[in-house]
Formats: C-alpha cells, sequence, structure tokens
C-alpha cells in the first residue's frame, strides 16, 4: 500500500513540475489543453495581452490559439494522503516533503 501511495504522490508531483516548468501550460486540472488549441480562457480567469501581465504565486498562466494570454487565481491543495507543512518550517521526522506551488508545500508520513 505505501508503494502504491509513493507512485501516486511521485506521478503528482512530476507532473506539477513539468506543467509549472512552461510559461504557457500553467492550466490545471480536466481542463488542460495543449498549448495553442486553447480557443477561450476558462471561466473566472481573465484575457491579459502576454504572460508578463500573468498574475503570480499560484495563478494559472497559458496562451490562447490566437497569441493573447490567461490568467487567473488558482486554490492549491495538497493531494490526498498529504498535508499541509506550514511555511517556513523544516520537514517533519519520518515524512517526506513536497512543493505543490510556490506557496504550497506538503507532507507524506511514511
Amino acid at each position: 500500500m505505501q508503494s502504491l501511495t509513493y507512485r501516486i504522490i511521485l506521478g503528482l508531483t512530476i507532473a506539477v513540475l513539468l506543467g509549472s516548468c512552461a510559461g504557457g501550460s500553467g492550466s490545471s486540472g480536466d481542463d488542460f489543453v495543449p498549448r495553442g488549441k486553447i480557443l477561450a480562457c476558462k471561466s473566472g480567469d481573465t484575457q491579459i495581452d502576454s504572460a508578463s501581465q500573468c498574475l503570480q504565486d499560484d495563478a494559472a498562466c497559458y496562451q490562447k490559439a490566437d497569441g493573447a494570454w490567461c490568467t487567473g487565481p488558482r486554490g492549491n491543495v495538497c493531494p490526498a494522503g498529504s498535508s499541509k507543512i506550514p511555511a517556513g518550517t523544516d520537514c517533519p521526522a519520518g515524512a517526506r516533503c513536497f512543493s505543490v506551488s510556490e506557496s504550497l508545500t506538503c507532507g507524506i508520513n511514511y
């Protein structure tokens, strides 16, 4: 069971890291469409002219097919089975910690 949990968390961590590497791939979850094929901003997001206008800290930032950009706030949460580690604290003994976003670190006890 621990091995399965570890694989799930590892997969989620890799997905988050890969998604945050490219400036145009900030869309998350089931609304993800490969860059360049997005026709409209997601409900609640705002269309902007360039990536430099994107919101910071846990925000979506993605490019539409017409070259415009979209941005909007995202509420990040720790994946099931993990818990939030308070900012500025060390990873507790017996836990594996990972960063979900710029302002959210989660930990799993193993």
